[in-house]
């Protein structure tokens, strides 16, 4: 059998999971390039929230099922120091409008009896325990309980242990620089300066995926939003495990942490009133103090006891964005380069990401996900699969 040579560009979990998914093949050579440490940039910067929300669409919820069942066969079995921290969301919402918008999502036909719960203002204090919240300006709240978060360089661990464990090779402190192509196919990619064969790359590089399918002359459909996050130290700690929260109309997001220390960030939207066009390697290294004012405000008046806090540590992380807040994963119309590309999910979607990759480039099996993660379904995007179909 002669073997398949594939490059997968980038070594966050993304990558790892690719490869882990190719590793499993025995005809495959896999060799993950990544430019710094493993997991060490988008990765170590998200929340690492996974879960069902309870009224995502069907369809996007079967691909976070692939990544739950997975993560739980891990953590049955692990290889690195995973944890994970039972935490369930609410969402609250400071005005009528927002109020409304929350319970809108909660009666959705596509909400899933029990993991969305749209509960109102007045009622909180009646119907759920919320020590630590103050709810005083709460007009609505959703109530997701099927949420938690993990360690996502630890979970980043997992795959690329047991990727290793499948002869899969990981370069790190490498950068590429190029896609090579010859008559519309994948030959390779120059790595450092030096040109080496490949029968197929994978883009699994997070926000610097624009730039490695520029290589071959794609315009993957994704932009950018910056992902601040500020961790304080109050002094006086809640001795109770309290709801992740999330205020609907400044995008804040916070929750505490096993330590006692609140992680908080901001999403400010999504691709039309949010996404640009950033240098990933152009971003500020601290939180801008407009946004530093922001998430302060919000989290002081809902966590009144974080008030005064200092900010223990800060970074600013690099979200993608997809004009249907889908994802991206498999075929593109260059033959043996394949693109990858979230909605800021990519730890939760990781796993059906590197399952998807995986069964196209080696069986020809676009899988039951296809049409959910599919490129071609953008405007101007087709892939080879279409092409056969075609």
């Amino acid at each position: 059998m002669d073997t398949i040579r594939v490059a997968v560009v980038g070594g966050g979990i993304v990558g790892s999971s690719v490869a882990y998914h190719l590793g499993a093949d025995p005809s495959t050579e896999v060799t993950v390039f990544e430019r710094g440490e493993l997991a060490g940039e988008t990765t170590a910067a998200s929340g690492a929230f996974v879960g069902l929300w309870g009224d995502e669409p069907p369809a996007y919820r079967r691909l976070k099922e692939y990544g739950v069942r997975l993560y739980n066969d891990f953590l049955a079995d692990p290889r690195a120091n995973s944890s994970y921290t039972y935490a369930p969301r609410l969402g609250i919402a400071s005005t009528r409008e927002g109020a409304s918008e929350l319970q809108a999502a909660a009666a959705t036909r596509e909400c899933v009896r029990g993991r969305a719960e749209y509960v109102p203002g007045e009622r909180l204090d009646a119907e759920l325990l919320h020590p630590g919240i103050d709810t005083a300006n709460v007009e609505g709240a959703i109530y997701r309980p099927n949420l938690g978060f993990l360690d996502a360089t630890e979970l980043a661990a997992e795959f690329v242990e047991r990727a290793r464990e499948r002869g899969v090779r990981f370069e790190t402190e490498t950068t590429i620089e190029d896609v090579t192509t010859d008559d519309g196919a994948v030959t390779g990619v120059v790595a450092d300066g030096d040109h080496r064969s490949f029968d197929a790359v994978v883009a699994a590089a997070g926000p610097w995926n624009r730039q490695i399918a520029d290589f071959v002359g794609i315009d993957v459909p994704i932009r950018q939003t910056l992902g601040p996050i500020l961790v304080f130290e109050p002094e006086t700690l809640v001795p109770y495990d309290t709801f992740s929260v999330k205020h609907v109309e400044s995008g804040v997001y916070f929750r505490q942490q096993p330590d006692g220390t609140v992680f908080a960030g901001h999403y400010p939207g999504g691709y039309e009133d949010a996404g640009r066009e950033l240098d990933p390697d152009d971003v500020p290294t601290t939180v801008p103090s407009d946004i530093r004012e922001k998430i302060r405000r919000v989290v002081e008046t809902y966590f009144p006891w974080v008030e005064g806090a200092p900010v223990v540590d800060e970074w600013v992380g690099v979200r993608s964005l997809t004009p249907d807040a889908g994802a991206i994963a498999g075929w593109t119309s260059v033959e043996g380069f394949y693109a990858t590309g979230f909605n800021a999910a990519g730890i939760q979607l990781a796993p059906v990401i590197g399952h998807v990759v995986a069964e196209q480039l080696l069986r020809g099996n676009p899988t039951e996900y296809y049409d959910a993660v599919r490129l071609s379904r953008f405007a101007g995007h087709g892939d080879v699969f279409r092409s056969w179909d075609d």
